[in-house]
């Protein structure tokens, strides 16, 4: 049986990682998975320590896609209720929301707002009064080149 906690610090260590490579950076798990109270200004999953920071970074890996049809059709898909949630960890914290997720043996995909400047692969979603971009995180990351503190 897999435990699901594990997976999730597995996931965290896995984004990190490669958001180090990406970045340059050197993003860290938030302790606590992000439960800390909002005052601490730590919510999210990865963050980068001794810097303001501009995004709130959630995390998510589950066995199955959850990038399919059921956006549309399901009453409560599961990638609508993590944006939810990681809009939510960001308005808390005044940081922008970012949600970082893959499926079993899966490449990482992210989810952002802000309109994409260049021609890469990328989807709109908007649905049940959400709008958000989704692409692979490499594609994004080198086409956009974001800052990730300010």
């Amino acid at each position: 049986m897999v435990d699901s906690k594990q997976k999730g610090a597995t996931a965290e260590t896995v984004v990190r990682d490669a958001l180090r490579k990406y970045t340059a950076l050197q993003w860290e798990r938030v302790p606590g998975s992000g439960a800390l109270d909002p005052k601490h200004m730590l919510k999210g999953d990865l963050y980068i320590p001794n810097e303001k920071n501009i995004y709130c970074v959630e995390v998510k890996h589950y066995k199955d896609s959850h990038l399919d049809y059921t956006v549309l059709t399901g009453k409560n898909p599961q990638l609508l209720e993590w944006w939810e949630q990681c809009e939510r960890q960001g308005r808390q914290v005044s940081r922008k929301p970012l949600l970082i997720f893959k499926h079993d043996r899966s490449k990482l995909f992210v989810a952002f707002t802000d309109m994409p400047t260049c021609d890469y692969r990328h989807i709109f979603i908007s649905s049940l009064g959400y709008e958000f971009f989704v692409a692979m995180l490499e594609d994004w990351i080198t086409n956009e080149v974001p800052e990730f503190i300010s």
